[in-house]
């Protein structure tokens, strides 16, 4: 394939169908106002002017070729581009096709560097195409025009149809939505006035609220529930997470989606640890999920394995880690001090949302809406009960460990997070105290990294206890300080 090859001639369909999904409203806005100058005849035949010009531009514009040491890839007309990337550079080779893409079976390919987070990408090439240049790409084999070898694989793990049941338990999802849908009513502000929402109050006042409150509440749960089901299934179709051996050692490969189906690749080597995250009601559940902490991707968190029961997490965790006490050791508890600290911050929350309510209720009031008197006291009366029990589960999830290997950090209150940090991957050390840090003899110890959000954080440590750990974890960095 050293000669320049062109894409697969379907992008001429490709292109236009992606060109009007990205900017359908200002479009159809366009077409309104071009019809209302020259007439909708007119815009409609420049409409599709545009149209098929987006989809031959990129065809005709860009091509591609893999040299025995380079992938070369050419784009532009006037201002012509060409961007390299050397084939022992090559870290990731990841495949994305949409319903319009696998409906015309081609694919979108962007291959990644590992130096950062941009990629060379190729959209469209032929499934077969995109499969022989990903195979040679990541496993050294030339390029040719027969159909590509499979490459050895080793599956670690394929979706599980039971494991639906943790979908309608992911309350993040459900904000998520509430928030969607808030966003579409803001959009019918206009038909919304004043009397219409003193009369819908005075409803809500005269009507049985317990009732109408759990009427509500059935109708969500008997909506959420098949959506976020199928919200599961539509996302995570046909999951497998498998294992090949790349030409610089063995990659990661995870393959799902129904309607865009995304295959992504992950080289071991730029694994640098990962996160079990424990979310409200999908760990009570026994749920759990995996990210993996990575370098040099676009996406240095990797959602590698959606809510699953935690014991497959923690056994694919273990595989992709090398061991199992990063998942499973016991951790060190910081301390009464820390304790306290968990409490004080909740039981000020608590004070400071029932002097919110009084605030609110007696402006309220003051603005002749009749909320009742008793309602801070209510407030307060649950408040505090749910402060002292989320502090203690806050102080209960706190800890850290050294395994041989790695570094963990256990955080959370609702949402439970285990992160195993290679210590091979901490590439410096921030002790951070505040006034009140130092007060207590607490500090916030900080790993820097190259992987992930940059940083994994053991909050509220005991000072020593923060300096003993960076002196375990990299005693050749930290030798120099102590001294």
């Amino acid at each position: 394939m050293t000669d320049w090859q062109r894409l697969d001639p379907r992008t001429l369909a490709t292109q236009p169908v992606a060109t009007v999904a990205k900017a359908i409203v200002p479009a159809i806005a366009a077409m309104v106002g071009l019809g209302s100058a020259i007439g909708l005849n007119f815009a409609l035949l420049i409409g599709i002017a545009v149209v098929v010009g987006a989809g031959a531009l990129p065809w005709w514009t860009t091509t591609y070729r893999v040299t025995p040491t380079h992938l070369e890839i050419r784009r532009g007309v006037l201002n012509r581009t060409t961007v390299t990337a050397r084939l022992d550079r090559v870290r990731s080779v990841d495949l994305e096709a949409d319903v319009v893409h696998r409906v015309l079976r081609v694919t979108k390919v962007a291959v990644g560097t590992g130096v950062d987070e941009s990629r060379l990408e190729l959209d469209s090439l032929g499934v077969d195409e995109a499969e022989r240049l990903r195979v040679a790409l990541l496993h050294g084999s030339r390029p040719t025009d027969e159909p590509a070898a499979p490459a050895p694989v080793h599956e670690i793990a394929r979706l599980d149809w039971s494991w639906v049941r943790f979908a309608p338990l992911n309350v993040g999802n459900l904000v998520i939505a509430l928030a969607a849908f808030g966003a579409v009513l803001s959009q019918f502000d206009q038909v919304i006035d004043e009397q219409r929402v003193e009369r819908a109050w005075h409803w809500l006042r005269d009507s049985d609220v317990p009732l109408l409150a759990g009427g509500v509440l059935l109708a969500g749960l008997l909506l959420w529930v098949p959506c976020a089901c199928l919200g599961y299934a539509v996302r995570w179709y046909g999951l497998s997470i498998t294992r090949e051996q790349g030409k610089d050692g063995p990659t990661l490969r995870r393959v799902h989606g129904a309607l865009t189906q995304r295959a992504t690749t992950v080289e071991e080597a730029k694994i640098r640890g990962a996160v079990v995250r424990r979310r409200a009601l999908v760990g009570l559940a026994g749920g759990a999920e995996l990210h993996l902490l990575t370098t040099g991707l676009e996406d240095n968190e990797t959602h590698l394995l959606p809510s699953a029961p935690r014991e497959l997490v923690d056994d694919v965790a273990t595989d992709v880690l090398g061991e199992r006490a990063a998942l499973r050791a016991p951790v060190t508890a910081h301390g009464a001090v820390a304790r306290r600290r968990c409490y004080v911050r909740n039981l000020r929350d608590a004070l400071l949302t029932t002097a919110g309510t009084a605030l609110a209720v007696w402006l309220a009031r003051a603005g002749g809406l009749g909320l009742a008197v008793w309602l801070p006291l209510v407030v307060l009366v649950v408040a505090v009960p749910v402060a002292v029990a989320t502090a203690e589960l806050h102080y209960r999830r706190l800890g850290h460990t050294l395994t041989e290997r790695y570094l963990v950090s256990c955080t959370g209150t609702f949402t439970a997070s285990r992160t195993a940090l290679e210590s091979d991957g901490i590439v410096g050390w921030r002790v951070h105290q505040s006034f009140w840090d130092r007060r207590r003899g607490l500090a916030q110890l900080v790993a820097t990294t190259a992987a992930g959000k940059e940083q994994v954080v053991v909050p509220d440590v005991p000072l020593g206890e923060a300096v003993a750990v960076a002196a375990a974890a990299t005693p050749r960095m930290v030798e120099g300080f102590l001294a």
